[in-house]
């Protein structure tokens, strides 16, 4: 049975908000592990599918083929032949080359029941926004454990190689608990709505028992948002927790372009004396939404906001910290798609057993972050190895960086 949880006092009014946007509960016995290695995470991920007993549950906007992603599929393969329900749910768009794969021939050979989300052809693409997409990242194993954040079905060692951006860096969390159930339903909502599988998806086992890890217990809820929720669900969310922040703001996103209305209200914290910090990826494997992000920065920077782009790859990690207490992590970037169009999920995190620790590892004796860390730690991770932007010499950029930055912006909408 369900325990009512409640949100600290001081953040009881975005609860509140956090539960009429997005429909789903508050819960206590909840426990997140944070996993700050895409490699770790997948073979976590590899172990939990072997040892499943009954039903495997996934849907992801990119289901790549090669590497690790290989990996997890053979798991599922393995788990059908024993007899484990499997229900696959990837994007038509997203997943377009594992769903031309021999992997998913294989998968329906084996009774895995895979279908993709708003499937594009040129017909449809007459009479519906093909640019809508499920950019949900979600595994639910056995109805007892489940993962989800920025890492699409991708091993970074092997996606987009050729986009000159180095290695992918992402962050999931690992869950176990009541948590588990608004996951499940998720998906379950999620195959009935956007495909048209006749396929019958089973029911969510309800257990007086609830099984979580003590030591990282949280108080948290999913915040899911899309067509069919209330409008600008993610940016409403977000800007109310800029509004509450007392001391600081941190966000990390792949794709910064976040309109006027977050960009004023990042502004306004700034003045208000909110230290506000923003970690973007130097390079993004698209120059014009780099460009479009530039044009941001001017003012942001006149109020004080710091901006630090990260040096060591390709950073897709999607959060937001206010005042180390509160985070908002999941699938979400700053861009105009991710805040008015697509499929997307947000965990809100009341901050407990989300706790850091440092410990060594192996010969070198490296500090090294335990998968028990905050987001803003991990954040603290990403700075390390970020470097600042200086207003003075960000005024000195030249006139034609100006004028591209200037043509992105206008087209940034479509972006």
């Amino acid at each position: 049975m369900r325990t009512e949880a409640m949100a600290p006092e001081n953040y009881r009014n975005i609860s509140k908000l956090a539960t009429r946007l997005g429909k789903f509960p508050l819960t206590k016995k909840s426990s997140l592990r944070l996993l700050d290695d895409s490699e770790e995470t997948l073979t976590l991920l590899v172990n939990d599918i072997d040892n499943a007993n009954e039903l495997i549950t996934m849907e992801f906007y990119i289901w790549d083929v090669g590497g690790k992603a290989d990996d997890v599929s053979a798991a599922l393969i393995r788990a059908a032949r024993r007899g484990v329900q499997c229900y696959v749910l990837v994007d038509a768009i997203g997943s377009s080359r594992f769903l031309s794969s021999d992997w998913a021939r294989m998968f329906r050979y084996e009774g895995i029941h895979l279908e993709s989300a708003l499937p594009v052809s040129l017909f449809s693409a007459l009479l519906c926004r093909a640019d809508i997409r499920l950019h949900r990242k979600i595994a639910v194993i056995d109805q007892k454990i489940a993962y989800s954040g920025s890492l699409n079905m991708a091993d970074p060692h092997y996606f987009k190689r050729n986009a000159n951006v180095g290695q992918w860096v992402d962050a999931m969390v690992r869950a176990k608990g009541e948590i588990v159930s608004s996951l499940y339903h998720l998906i379950h909502f999620d195959w009935k709505v956007l495909t048209d599988s006749e396929i019958i998806f089973p029911e969510f086992k309800n257990s007086a028992v609830v099984e979580f890890d003590m030591p990282d217990q949280a108080t948290v809820m999913i915040v899911p948002s899309g067509p069919g929720t209330t409008n600008d669900a993610n940016q409403r969310l977000i800007i109310e927790a800029i509004h509450q922040a007392k001391k600081s703001i941190e966000i990390v996103s792949p794709y910064f372009i976040p309109g006027e209305a977050l960009a004023l209200a990042l502004q306004n914290a700034a003045l208000k004396g909110v230290q506000v910090t923003l970690i973007l990826p130097r390079k993004s494997d698209s120059i014009m939404v780099n460009y479009a992000a530039q044009r941001y920065f001017d003012e942001l920077l006149k109020s004080g906001v710091h901006i630090k782009l990260y040096e060591k790859g390709m950073l897709h990690t999607k959060s937001v910290t206010i005042d180390g207490e509160l985070s908002l992590f999941g699938t979400v970037n700053m861009d105009m798609r991710s805040m008015h169009l697509n499929y997307e999920l947000m965990l809100l995190v009341f901050d407990e057993g989300f706790r850091s620790e440092e410990r060594r590892v192996g010969k070198e004796c490296r500090s090294r972050w335990s998968p028990y860390q905050k987001v803003s730690t991990l954040n603290a991770s990403y700075a390390q190895f970020s470097s600042e932007i200086n207003l003075y010499q960000w005024y000195k950029r030249s006139i034609f960086v100006r004028m591209k930055e200037g043509a992105s912006y206008l087209l940034s909408p479509l972006l």
